[in-house]
């Protein structure tokens, strides 16, 4: 059974699950009962908490934080742990965060973090797992736990976000992001914006840029290798830089990215920084953590091990 908040009386280091019940397209709505019995049938006392906007999360997560109890576990879509990461980091809380990934990317939990698929394995993982310290990103005023693009990855992003709210999406999970990309590439590559690009304080360059990337994880987009040699646990951003290329090659190389290969393209470079700096003339389309935003200017910088996750033992 789930409950409107974290309910008087209750134990310190009693777990808390976050469900959001909108994750999905809502499939997530019936966890809840599943969940509080796997609880069970792990010994955990564990309560299920169903949140429905940020604000509600927010306030929850932070309340119970503070209040002891641990770890406090996000179920739900990359949107969700985002969200409840923010909430511990806000607050600077060194409770470990479980992960349920219950979404239809999910790439920081399962390329990222490399956690269990299957329901039983990573909920035990989320309640009973081994605590690490994890890097994450400060972007602008919001934190950042995976990933960041402008580019035609944002523009798929933000295409994919229109195509499900109108009910236009046929596929869905990795397919409707390939199908949007390959749309973009034929029909809209005039939408690649042009950026300035400076890291760690010096110019790299700017002109009209395919895809720029700062990743902490491998994957964004539903499993697209951006920059496969990613490591959330090395104190630095992987930063792809991609010019704008021929439109024919750029067809070529989304399959490329799809599987992390396309590094030798000549247009194509991969680095290492620990700030990266992104402007604009005018507002460009971008994602971070499954979130769409919109601005002139990104900075964004690397915070080693500030978040402790739970992971496999």
């Amino acid at each position: 059974m789930s409950n409107a908040g974290p309910p008087d009386g209750f134990e310190p280091y009693q777990p808390l699950i976050i469900l959001n019940p909108g994750a999905n397209r809502g499939r997530t709505s019936s966890l809840a009962a599943t969940l509080q019995g796997l609880c069970r049938d792990l010994g955990s006392d564990a309560q299920v908490v169903e949140t429905w906007g940020v604000d509600e999360s927010r306030r929850v997560v932070q309340e119970a934080a503070t209040a002891g109890r641990r770890p406090i576990v996000a179920c739900g879509g990359d949107g969700t742990i985002h969200a409840v990461a923010s909430s511990l980091l806000d607050i600077e809380c060194p409770v470990p965060l479980g992960i349920i990934a219950a979404g239809s990317g999910n790439d920081y939990a399962h390329r990222t973090l490399a956690l269990p698929r299957a329901l039983r394995p990573a909920l035990a993982t989320a309640l009973h797992g081994r605590p690490e310290r994890l890097d994450v990103a400060r972007l602008n005023d919001r934190w950042m736990i995976n990933s960041f693009g402008t580019g035609i990855d944002a523009n798929v992003a933000w295409d994919v976000r229109d195509m499900v709210e109108s009910g236009r999406a046929r596929v869905s999970g990795t397919t409707l992001y390939t199908v949007s990309a390959v749309k973009q590439v034929l029909f809209h590559y005039q939408r690649i914006p042009t950026l300035e690009i400076t890291l760690d304080g010096r110019p790299w360059g700017s002109g009209r840029m395919l895809l720029t990337a700062a990743m902490i994880g491998p994957t964004a987009g539903g499993g697209f290798r951006l920059t496969p040699r990613a490591n959330a646990r090395d104190g630095q951003l992987d930063v792809l830089l991609a010019r704008r290329m021929p439109q024919a090659k750029a067809l070529f190389a989304l399959p490329l990215a799809k599987a992390g290969r396309h590094g030798w393209l000549r247009e194509v470079e991969m680095v290492h920084a620990r700030e990266v700096r992104i402007r604009s003339t005018q507002p460009v389309q971008a994602h971070m953590d499954g979130e769409l935003i919109s601005d002139r200017a990104f900075d964004i910088t690397i915070r080693p091990g500030a978040l402790t996750v739970m992971v496999p033992r």
